[in-house]
């Protein structure tokens, strides 16, 4: 790619079909590359592809309508898809060039990769046991840093499985201070963890109950240690409310936050769920909201809706 030099361009009018399309194609794509990790040469490349497409939609809001598809698959292959649109979309003004928009959307990717690449190895299907024994699940961040220097080299993966190794590690206290406390974790692995961190709290593997976009992000914000720099990141993109949050109108009426910008962040573009009389709204219809603006947020366990229905059926609307 000869696109180190090239800014990253603005954002455009949300076009959630091709958010979707893109979604689809992206975890499928890396499902197909994660069950070959374990071989001599691991397919890497072709997560470097998912990466480049993922790159060239940064500049879409509506990816991160992947905060309300998060519950419906939480597989590490997925997970890896929803962490790399979200960075993404956070870094895209950020990045000085797309190169490095790409790297950090790559080590998104291949965070649980060496996971994923022991657990073929040790013939443990994840989908069936989830977590590998503790010994084993030590060396993740090790087995992914290694994907970096196996099979074809380059600046772009090596600078990546750096990143997503750190990340790795970061996720597994275990292991005790990153380099021996000598070197501090780089922004980039502190932002892909915070993106995880995120998306584990909406859709969790554990048996830990799902929280709203909105709640994640005020979960995660009073954590004791909260990284409050990568925080402040993600909220500054994806909002105070962040998109799939569902929320109460003063006129008693339900919507859901949409990924479209607005000018006020306090005051995000609505998508009607309940009408005032609790009736079932048309799917994909915007909600102008009203000047008394939010009551609140309402919490995941109590909305008993899928936030993603209405954002999913309005994804057809044409960009504006």
């Amino acid at each position: 790619m000869s696109a180190e030099h090239t800014s990253i361009a603005p954002d455009v009018s949300p076009d959630g079909a091709a958010a979707l399309e893109l979604y689809a194609r992206a975890v499928v794509a890396t499902r197909h590359a994660y069950r070959r990790l374990a071989l001599e040469d691991p397919p890497v490349s072709e997560l470097e592809k998912v990466a480049e497409q993922v790159t060239k939609s940064a500049k879409n809001p509506a990816l991160s309508v992947v905060l309300a598809l998060a519950p419906a698959a939480r597989d590490d292959a997925a997970r890896a898809v929803q962490a790399a649109f979200v960075v993404s979309r956070v870094a895209r003004g950020a990045a000085d060039h797309e190169r490095a928009l790409v790297t950090l959307a790559l080590a998104a990717l291949l965070v649980d990769a060496g996971r994923a690449r022991l657990a073929s190895a040790s013939h443990i299907d994840l989908e069936v046991f989830d977590k590998l024994p503790d010994a084993l699940d030590l060396l993740s961040p090790a087995a992914t840093a290694t994907l970096g220097v196996t099979g074809a080299r380059s600046p772009l993966r090596e600078a990546a499985s750096i990143t997503a190794f750190e990340a790795a590690w970061l996720e597994r206290p275990r292991l005790g201070p990153l380099y021996g406390g000598a070197l501090g974790p780089r922004l980039a692995a502190r932002l892909v963890c915070a993106a995880r961190a995120l998306l584990s709290c909406i859709a969790p593997k554990s048996g830990d109950a799902e929280l709203s976009p909105f709640e994640a992000l005020h979960n995660l914000a009073t954590r004791p240690g909260a990284d409050v720099s990568a925080l402040a990141l993600l909220s500054n993109t994806l909002g105070p409310i962040p998109v799939g949050t569902v929320v109460e109108l003063p006129t008693g009426a339900w919507a859901v936050v949409g990924p479209e910008a607005a000018p006020d962040p306090r005051r995000p573009v609505l998508w009607e769920l309940v009408d005032p009389r609790g009736r079932a709204s048309e799917p994909g219809r915007e909600l102008a909201l009203p000047e008394a603006g939010i009551v609140r947020p309402i919490a995941a366990r109590k909305a008993h809706f899928n936030p993603a229905f209405p954002l999913v059926a309005g994804a057809g609307r044409p960009a504006k």
